[in-house]
């Protein structure tokens, strides 16, 4: 048997940016890096350059979701990351996917781009619903304003007791895991908290900054999801991916 063959697998459902900064591109990057094989299947395209985004254009749910079905029947697919769905039928169908599929699924909840541009159609509200029918099958790793969009909370959490809080309340809402991420809050420590039905964890590295990266997010989620997908625990895989993205904050700065 071919070595791919044995290697395990996480089956990608996000947007395609171009200039590989984010989205499939960077998933994948991230994925085989980290030892597993990646299945992309895009659910929108994006007009997106390293400086900004130009706009977007979400993808037929019927057809990606034909192409990820084909591949959880013909592939070894341990593990499923989920990124920029663009639209509430595309959320409802990746939701039916993931419901049958029975996998360890992460969810990064992608609302905007990193320049702010929106990159989910019909606005917070139709956000907030539309990835609550994900919650129930899925580990969600929001960053802090992503968790205040899904939460409807009146600020974004800005340091490790808000986020926490966060956490906790997407896992009482229904999700099975939270990761809150703490890259937009402050100090020289940024803080992750990861919480299940079980407690909560606060994952803590060095702020760095001047990195200039983008993607940050699609990466952390990708690295949890192989880590799954190669059989760690949830709290073993969460503190691999946030030294594989803080390693690759460092090298981007040192770049610069």
């Amino acid at each position: 048997m071919a070595d791919a063959d044995r290697t395990p697998c996480v089956l990608v459902l996000a947007g395609l940016d171009p200039s590989g900064g984010a989205g499939l591109l960077a998933d994948a990057e991230v994925i085989r890096a980290a030892g597993a094989r990646p299945l992309c299947v895009a659910t929108a395209l994006t007009a997106q350059t390293t400086r900004r985004m130009h706009g977007f254009q979400p993808l037929a749910p019927a057809l990606a979701l034909q192409t990820a079905q084909a591949l959880l029947e013909e592939e070894p697919v341990r593990a499923i990351k989920v990124g920029m769905l663009g639209t509430a039928a595309m959320a409802r169908a990746v939701a039916d996917l993931l419901a049958r599929a029975a996998l360890p699924a992460v969810v990064d909840p992608v609302l905007s781009a990193t320049s702010g541009a929106a990159l989910f159609q019909g606005g917070p509200e139709a956000a907030r619903a539309a990835y609550s029918a994900l919650w129930a099958h899925a580990l969600l790793t929001p960053n802090g304003p992503e968790a205040r969009v899904l939460l409807d909370l009146p600020e974004d959490p800005r340091d490790a007791d808000a986020l926490e809080r966060a956490a906790r309340e997407l896992v009482r809402r229904g999700a099975k895991a939270a990761l809150v991420k703490g890259g937009h809050a402050g100090g020289a420590e940024a803080v992750d908290v990861l919480c299940t039905a079980d407690g909560c964890e606060r994952l803590s590295a060095a702020r760095i900054g001047g990195s200039g990266a983008r993607g940050t997010g699609c990466r952390l989620a990708s690295a949890l999801a192989a880590g799954l997908a190669r059989g760690r625990s949830l709290p073993d895989a969460a503190r691999g991916a946030k030294e594989f993205v803080t390693g690759y904050l460092r090298a981007t700065a040192e770049e610069r």
